[in-house]
């Protein structure tokens, strides 16, 4: 998809002009919507969002797609979570060059908890000794009750679901619930506009915003259905 000089100025001119409308909104009493792990209670994430798409770019399973109207024009743009997709990869977290999403550890991410259907579960329904969601959980949340019944704790539960993904049976006897969703408060200091590249970093980001913005415009309209991947002009 090739742009002219011309097309770019327009593009910028129309970023900032988008920039401005969403500043008039961003503030105003939108529906808190499913975000990245990390985000800020939501009037705050909206803020500080710049809707750079940069989370949603480096996110290896999808598991952000953005907002589109049926949010709201307040949140329109911003990234939302498909909680199930994700993997606490924490790549959203290292990218996010505002403070939107707070730079936070794996360990204090919390997004749901898993409840266990014992009318189900093989263990406690005694037809075998499962403990498969036992084993995959690395948060210390699911216990062996008499060393045999797996129990959810919800404190240490982070809702990352890899429990249910284990369960053998169908439908699963351990889901996760996503209604317990962490948020962090803001920080004290104002917003960073421009991530700092780690200077040991083998691959740092070299490219131009004007070379950022036309993809990202590209992509965006491939989202949308307005531009398809395999289109050539």
């Amino acid at each position: 998809m090739a742009f002219s000089r011309r097309d770019t100025i327009q593009l910028l001119v129309s970023g900032a002009v988008a920039s401005a409308v969403f500043g008039l909104f961003k503030v105003s009493g939108a529906k808190e919507i499913p975000r990245p792990p990390g985000a800020l209670e939501e009037k705050y994430f909206l803020q500080y969002c710049a809707r750079c798409y940069r989370c949603v770019d480096v996110c290896p399973t999808d598991a952000l797609r953005p907002a589109g109207l049926t949010g709201g024009i307040a949140s329109f743009g911003t990234p939302v979570l498909l909680h199930k997709e994700c993997i606490f990869c924490m790549a959203c977290i290292k990218e996010c060059p505002t403070g939107a999403i707070a730079k936070i550890s794996r360990d204090e991410v919390d997004i749901g908890t898993a409840v266990i259907d014992r009318s189900t579960c093989l263990t406690w329904t005694g037809q075998e000794d499962c403990t498969r969601c036992y084993d995959a959980c690395r948060y210390d949340a699911i216990i062996l009750e008499k060393d045999k019944f797996p129990v959810v704790l919800e404190d240490p539960c982070t809702g990352c679901n890899a429990c249910e993904k284990r369960c053998p049976t169908k439908p699963k006897s351990i889901v996760t619930y996503y209604d317990k969703v962490k948020r962090i408060p803001p920080p004290e200091k104002g917003v960073a506009l421009r991530r700092v590249e780690e200077e040991d970093r083998g691959h740092a980001r070299v490219e131009g915003f004007t070379e950022w913005l036309k993809k990202r415009i590209h992509k965006l309209g491939e989202h949308y259905g307005i531009i398809k991947e395999d289109e050539e002009e």
